[in-house]
């Protein structure tokens, strides 16, 4: 049998051993230190100059005076001296003057720590997907005598951050990032089915809603962006590439939901063809004011083409501008683009490839704000009837491979006008330059239409 015990070392009594209450009170002293450990301070590395019998410090690193080469150790004034104890790795003590816990790890005394644990559960039990759960009638989160700031962090743009609200453990509303980094709101009325009330776009701040009854109203001019090899509809399509949409009609449509404000809204169109199912109808425009653009590519119109099968667009309220774009059809008869009741059609650096015909005006307004080209054949140009209204502002237009006209470069009936005093014709066309009736009226200030047959008029036609 060994003269101490394992752990604590305290002293056994032995056999036939003379002085035994010696050995007992060793092992008494020494229990005494340290069951129910509570010193009175772990950050002193000096003794204190009052210290009363019984009290017990931790020594804290660098040690001085009487506590020199004791750091770590257990201090207890004991029969007026300090007696040490060295701690074994576990031991827990209660630090009186800051009301906290410390655990000798077999190096030092540390503080209680909640980090890394792998759950945490208040009135209720974690799992592995929720790894803090709190069941409470309220939770607070209180400053610390400033501001506070509750973070919910992502890893990836396409990760999700965001507050999910419950009933019954079925999402009913959620708002965050989730997807993307706009900020977004949507509502579910069974938890599976969601529907986006309101998105707010990273980048610029600027807000959509998804649903009817509330209108964003812009404080600038805004852009939205058509890929169609990179876009997709269901974007935001607040730039360009990837994040752009893929079609003409999703971008438009989406326009017409805010109120400009009186800002102008262009619908940028990347390079490549987009190829129209049916006629991009505008029948109505922008709320607010300002003017719907569509804009190509105005250093090289011919890369941003524009086709359908019979109209591609066709305008009945208020006006759109169409830039740096390619327009034509499969069409026999129709015409690439129909403008007509109270719309208005402004073009600028615009091509007009084969088509049924490239620009017919119905009781509507059109005007050149660029200069623009003819690269195809047509039955006609443009078409004027039921009182339309057309001017070039004296805007060039430029004729490529000799296109030819069915019917006539231009049509103009029923009291139409054709204002084309200042425009200049660049190259040739085969086909009648023009076909005037019904009061319509073409004022050409001298410039000599397109087209290799003389023009004629009849039923009180003008061409001056």
């Amino acid at each position: 049998m060994t003269d101490t015990s394992p752990i604590l070392a305290m002293p056994y009594i032995q056999p036939s051993q003379a002085q035994k209450h010696v050995t007992h009170n060793e092992a008494l002293s020494l229990l005494d230190v340290i069951v129910q450990l509570a010193v009175l301070s772990a950050d002193q590395s000096v003794p204190p100059t009052t210290a009363v019998e019984g009290d017990r410090y931790l020594v804290a690193p660098n040690g001085q005076a009487a506590w020199a080469g004791q750091d770590g150790k257990i201090a207890a004034f004991v029969d007026a001296g300090w007696d040490f104890t060295s701690p074994l790795a576990g031991w827990v003590a209660q630090v009186l003057d800051t009301g906290s816990e410390v655990r000798f790890d077999g190096a030092a005394w540390v503080g209680k720590t909640l980090s890394n644990l792998p759950g945490l559960g208040i009135g209720a039990s974690f799992d592995s997907y929720n790894r803090l759960v709190v069941s409470s009638d309220a939770v607070l989160l209180n400053h610390a005598g400033g501001g506070h700031q509750l973070k919910i962090n992502k890893d990836q743009k396409e990760d999700t951050a965001s507050l999910v609200f419950q009933t019954g453990y079925g999402g009913r509303a959620e708002m965050g990032i989730a997807g993307s980094d706009d900020f977004a709101l949507k509502v579910s009325a069974d938890g599976s089915n969601w529907v986006e009330a309101l998105r707010v776009d990273a980048a610029t701040g600027r807000i959509r809603a998804g649903v009817g009854g509330w209108r964003e109203m812009l404080i600038a001019p805004r852009s939205y962006f058509v890929d169609p090899a990179m876009g997709f509809d269901g974007n935001a399509g607040m730039s360009a590439g990837v994040d752009a949409f893929a079609t003409i009609a999703k971008a438009i449509e989406v326009a017409l939901l805010v109120d400009s404000g009186g800002h102008d809204i262009t619908v940028h169109l990347a390079d490549g063809t987009y190829g129209l199912p049916q006629t991009l109808a505008i029948t109505r425009g922008l709320i607010g004011g300002g003017q719907l653009v569509v804009q190509g590519n105005m250093a090289a119109p011919g890369t941003v083409v524009i086709e359908a099968l019979e109209c591609a667009i066709e305008v009945s309220e208020r006006s759109i501008i169409l830039r740096g774009i390619t327009l034509q059809n499969a069409s026999a008869t129709s015409p690439a683009v129909s403008v007509k009741g109270q719309g208005h059609m402004m073009l600028d650096h615009v091509i007009f490839g084969t088509a049924g015909g490239h620009l017919e005006v119905d009781n509507a307004c059109l005007s050149l704000e660029g200069p623009c080209e003819i690269a195809g054949d047509a039955g006609f140009h443009l078409s004027l009837s039921g009182g339309a209204v057309f001017d070039s502002n004296g805007h060039p237009v430029s004729l490529t491979g000799t296109p030819d006209f069915l019917d006539a470069f231009c049509i103009c009936a029923e009291a139409s006008v054709a204002r084309l005093s200042g425009q200049s014709f660049v190259g040739a066309a085969t086909g009648k330059q023009f076909d005037l009736s019904s009061n319509g009226v073409i004022n050409s200030g001298g410039a000599v239409l397109p087209g290799d047959v003389a023009g004629t008029a009849q039923t009180g036609g003008l061409h001056i």
